[in-house]
């Protein structure tokens, strides 16, 4: 019986104390803004380049082709015996 009341007390001291304080701790968090912050700041660096990342330059000049493979239809060049996607002779 000892043991049943010694359990009980240790709840109620959790329930009185520690809920009280978890819940001063989500209204202070929620009105200086912690959480707000914290997602954003998530989302917003999902996508972002590693620092010191040099930018990358996607747009190639665009280059005309003398022929064309008949196998695959890649770009060749005049003096290529061999298409370089699919290998087949230019005939």
């Amino acid at each position: 019986m000892m043991y049943g009341m010694f359990g009980f007390g240790w709840l109620m001291m959790l329930v009185v104390i520690g809920l009280p304080l978890l819940l001063i701790f989500l209204l202070v968090g929620a009105a200086s803004g912690w959480f707000q912050n914290w997602n954003r700041t998530a989302v917003t660096n999902q996508n972002q380049p590693p620092a010191g990342a040099q930018p990358v330059n996607y747009a190639l000049p665009a280059q005309k082709a003398d022929r064309y493979c008949s196998h695959c239809g890649a770009g060749l060049k005049a003096d290529w015996t061999h298409c370089p996607q699919c290998g087949a002779p230019i005939g």
